[in-house]
């Protein structure tokens, strides 16, 4: 064989291994894709544990993929954070994140990045470390939050009382979770939008107490009088003109005192949650068919 058919040959198989390479890689992906959705539509049976657990991934994936768009979605993100650990972050470490003009510019992605530090992270370098707090915090506190969680699931064993958690709309399937749930996000809403008058805000101010199933006193015993004797502070509440200035310091107020003291309801509040299974829609239907 001469030297040209021998250069030739030896081409022709590298080409033939390198469609073997590119091929065996595509199929592995494939395997891997399939093996994936497999994973994904087994269900433990407990589906109270599969929510939660369903929910804390859209929130990890949330944090290290997409971040957010300004400061206020990240206090609502961290108050998330709260229930979806079942109250294991450390109040103080949510104080930390959303007062850090650094840790906010990882994670604020948007624009407003710029309005808490002038010279933000890069948003290659904001999402490694995005990555690195949760690895770090998120997933510890959520796995904790998972285990406590798996000590008090409802195992739906037989397969016509299985529960499709397509139809499961309530938090860790416990209406009593849901219930605070939504309205501290909606207390938390309407802290950082400002009060149009002092009496609307004592009445939030009484309604905290509730809100924190009696815990605020762990982060500041005496917020009602702190904020009537800051008289800078109380104005800033009863500001809802939407000026930045206004809108930062009430942020600062959130990060400082709500939160954190927000975050100290769920883990109280899930000891005496009873789960309590939803009919789909098409269960109750088939309640009514009388063919």
């Amino acid at each position: 064989m001469t030297s040209t058919s021998t250069d030739e040959a030896d081409d022709t198989l590298a080409d033939v291994e390198t469609v073997v390479d590119e091929t065996s890689h595509d199929m592995a992906d494939i395997v891997a894709d399939e093996i994936e959705d497999r994973l994904e539509a087994l269900e433990s049976g407990r589906p109270a544990l599969d929510k939660l657990h369903q929910d804390q991934r859209e929130l990890l994936t949330e944090w290290e993929r997409d971040g957010y768009e300004s400061r206020q979605d990240l206090l609502v993100a961290l108050l998330r954070v709260a229930w979806l650990s079942l109250g294991r972050v450390h109040p103080n470490w949510c104080v930390r994140v959303a007062r850090d003009n650094v840790l906010i510019s990882c994670l604020v992605t948007s624009e407003n990045r710029c309005r808490y530090r002038e010279d933000p992270v890069d948003l290659d370098s904001a999402r490694r470390h995005r990555r690195r707090l949760a690895k770090k915090y998120l997933r510890p506190a959520c796995r904790a939050g998972y285990r406590e969680m798996r000590a008090d699931a409802t195992e739906y064993v037989q397969e016509d009382n299985r529960v499709n958690l397509d139809d499961v709309s309530m938090f860790a399937m416990r209406p009593v979770l849901e219930w605070l749930m939504q309205k501290q996000e909606l207390a938390l809403s309407q802290f950082l939008g400002g009060f149009g008058s002092e009496d609307a805000l004592d009445r939030w101010l009484h309604r905290f107490d509730d809100l924190t199933l009696g815990q605020a006193h762990r982060v500041e015993a005496d917020l009602d009088w702190r904020i009537e004797l800051e008289r800078t502070a109380k104005n800033v509440l009863l500001e809802d003109s939407g000026r930045r200035p206004e809108e930062r310091r009430r942020e600062d107020m959130a990060a400082r005192y709500v939160v954190p003291a927000l975050s100290l309801a769920p883990s109280l509040a899930l000891e005496h949650a009873q789960e309590l299974r939803e009919e789909s829609d098409e269960n109750r239907l088939r309640e009514f068919d009388m063919t």
